[in-house]
């Protein structure tokens, strides 16, 4: 029986809409069983942005988008965090495995033959701890094949009850853990400083994210994970609406997502050749000189440069 999936939702009706249709169209869909948490209207918000939580809720209740489907409609808001953490938490505890998805991530045909594939395959190579659906957009590289790397990818992922044990969401821990060395691997060779300083923005109270405390429960046990050559999910949340993620060309998947993935890893270890691959993307993503000059201005800065300049500020996050 194929894993089921834990969904999370909020208030975007029309990015539900396109991910519970890329879902439907999945070889597996017929087969499989869909949970999908939506978050309760937060406190004080307008009659406009009350509309979209409830169209939200009605999109995906418009019909059976997965073999079974159950929408469970949280009366109060916990936020995105504690969205995916306890909604899939609860799945997973309860099947052994489970996928994840966001209401922004559109999957290839094939991406859940991918995920129950590789479930399957590495269940019981305890090394191997988080299966990703998302690859960065990095030029020629195969359409069929998977490999292992070090870093945690959240746009479309499984993982296992007895892997999901580890994760952490504890700012402070990892703050007096980590050494020099491990904060440099932990920003994948010194790539991607913002990984590390997610965490400790959690710690000051700037930010309450997910992603950054699984991959840093993955780090912590030297786990490996998966991910295919070329990505079978497409973020459709990259147009400025989502909560932690702006508009990026650099994260723009334009290639088919339809890719079927046959060629899996036999060798429990990272494959450096597609890691270095990753670590030069992910380099020429946080070096370009523009991307420097936007993180030099926080949001709220940015938002209040727009509404002096009479442009629209999006105002459902």
């Amino acid at each position: 029986m194929p894993a089921p999936i834990a969904m999370i939702v909020y208030n975007r009706p029309e990015h539900t809409r396109k991910t519970l249709e890329a879902l439907e169209r999945n070889t597996l869909a017929k087969d499989t069983e869909l949970f999908i948490f939506c978050d309760g209207p937060k406190p004080g918000i307008t009659e406009a942005q009350l509309e979209k939580v409830m169209a939200t809720r009605a999109v995906c209740k418009e019909r059976k988008w997965c073999g079974t489907v159950h929408v469970i409609e949280r009366e109060k808001n916990i936020g995105m965090a504690a969205s995916i953490i306890e909604g899939f938490s609860e799945v997973v505890n309860k099947f052994g495995r489970a996928i994840e998805i966001e209401d922004d991530v559109a999957t290839g045909k094939y991406f859940l033959e991918y995920m129950n594939d590789a479930l399957d395959r590495y269940e019981n190579d305890k090394q191997v701890m988080h299966i990703s659906g998302w690859r960065d957009p990095i030029w020629n590289t195969k359409k069929d094949g998977a490999y292992f790397h070090p870093v945690v990818d959240p746009w479309g992922f499984a993982t296992w009850k007895d892997r999901w044990q580890y994760f952490k969401k504890d700012p402070q821990y990892y703050i007096d853990t980590f050494t020099p060395e491990m904060i440099y691997h932990f920003n994948i060779d010194g790539t991607d400083p913002k990984q590390f300083g997610i965490i400790e923005s959690n710690a000051a109270g700037r930010m309450n994210t997910f992603c950054a405390f699984w991959y840093a429960s993955v780090f912590t046990h030297n786990g490996l994970c998966l991910a295919p050559t070329k990505s079978l999910v497409r973020n459709i949340g990259l147009d400025g609406t989502g909560v932690h993620c702006g508009k990026s060309r650099w994260e723009t998947v334009k290639d088919s997502i339809d890719n079927k993935i046959v060629h899996f890893p036999t060798e429990l270890k990272v494959n450096q050749k597609e890691y270095r691959r990753d670590k030069f993307h992910v380099w020429c993503m946080n070096f370009h000189p523009l991307y420097l000059i936007k993180c030099m201005f926080p949001m709220s800065f940015k938002n209040r440069i727009k509404r002096l300049l009479g442009m629209k500020v999006n105002e459902t996050l």
